[in-house]
């Protein structure tokens, strides 16, 4: 299962592309706790390319029988920053979220520079970040 939409660059559109995404695993048959796991980290993603990239953003879902990936494409070619935010900060625990729950995760830039794609995925083989999160 492949899908894809636009998402609109505000923090409003981050919980429709949460329910979208939500949807999108349902119909593919994930199980609740995996999925529970996927729309937080898709709620990272989107919400990380509203605040800091350029429309559009185009949010995809492609779940095969080896793994699940999201990907979220935007208009702004600097790469996200995995940093270790001080208990003080009210955000930029989003990419450090994704790297701890995902099986992996990466960005890149395309060939024409002018945007880039952040993902994540998670294979069906790895249950860690579905430990770590509902634990």
């Amino acid at each position: 299962m492949r899908a894809e939409r636009t998402v609109d660059p505000h923090y409003r559109a981050v919980a429709p592309a949460r329910h979208w995404a939500a949807d999108r695993l349902a119909e593919a048959g994930i199980p609740p706790e995996r999925r529970d796991l996927l729309v937080l980290l898709v709620s990272e993603l989107v919400t990380n390319a509203v605040e800091h990239a350029w429309p559009p953003v185009i949010l995809r879902v492609d779940v095969d029988d080896e793994r699940i990936r999201v990907e979220a494409t935007d208009s702004h070619r600097d790469e996200p920053v995995l940093r270790d935010a001080p208990p003080t900060d009210g955000g930029g625990r989003g990419v450090w979220l994704i790297d701890r729950l995902a099986s992996d995760w990466g960005s890149q830039v395309d060939e024409s520079g002018e945007c880039k794609t952040v993902w994540f995925e998670l294979r069906s083989d790895d249950h860690a970040g579905v430990t770590q999160f509902t634990a």
